[in-house]
């Protein structure tokens, strides 16, 4: 037997088959990182919402909607929920909406409007107040056409109370902004809040 020859055949084999383990394995991380899914967005964490309207002729005159939850939505304490001002019947006012994120010192508002709007759809209610609403014509409008509701159009007409629902929904499968107040389905909220004595004078 030509040992010689044996001992080339062996280290011939054996460079082959470390070659191949090397590719095999090259092959396997590639797939791998391909088929690593993306982490998920997770939903923003939501400290301070606040409504400002101010009236379109007279900027002294304005109705701040403020929610306050110190921990966020999932922490055991309440938030507090504030109205100040008055609408003045007749007026017209535009509103915005501001949400932060004190716990991380973090500008919400920017993400949604900015970052994130077709992810996000603002839905109001009014319940009592006699006003008309709609979405601004300078609101923030999504890929899909739809206005997004983060400036709004308040006419205040007859003296009346009532309340005003404030909803920010994330990754809904549909939105509709045909009523003004807008509609949608699936996704989840970000934000709901009912504001309650709520006056035109």
């Amino acid at each position: 037997m030509n040992m010689n020859y044996s001992k080339t055949n062996f280290m011939k084999t054996s460079k082959f088959f470390i070659a191949v383990m090397v590719c095999l394995s090259a092959f396997t991380s590639c797939s791998n990182d391909d088929d690593t899914p993306e982490p998920p967005n997770e939903e923003e964490v939501i400290t301070d919402v606040t409504l400002t309207l101010v009236n379109n002729a007279d900027a002294a005159d304005s109705v701040e909607l403020k929610s306050v939850d110190p921990d966020g939505e999932d922490g055991p304490l309440s938030p507090t929920v504030t109205v100040t001002g008055n609408f003045t019947a007749g007026a017209t006012y535009t509103a915005t909406v501001d949400i932060y994120n004190s716990i991380e010192d973090e500008d919400i508002t920017e993400e949604v409007i900015g970052d994130e709007p077709d992810e996000h759809f603002f839905i109001y209610a009014i319940d009592g107040l006699d006003i008309d609403f709609s979405r601004s014509a300078n609101d923030v409008v999504r890929a899909d056409g739809n206005s997004l509701g983060y400036q709004t159009t308040w006419v205040a007409n007859a003296a009346s109370s009532g309340t005003i629902t404030l909803q920010l929904f994330h990754e809904s499968e549909t939105v509709n902004d045909d009523n003004e107040f807008g509609t949608q389905t699936g996704g989840s909220t970000d934000i709901d809040i009912t504001f309650t004595g709520i006056s035109v004078q």
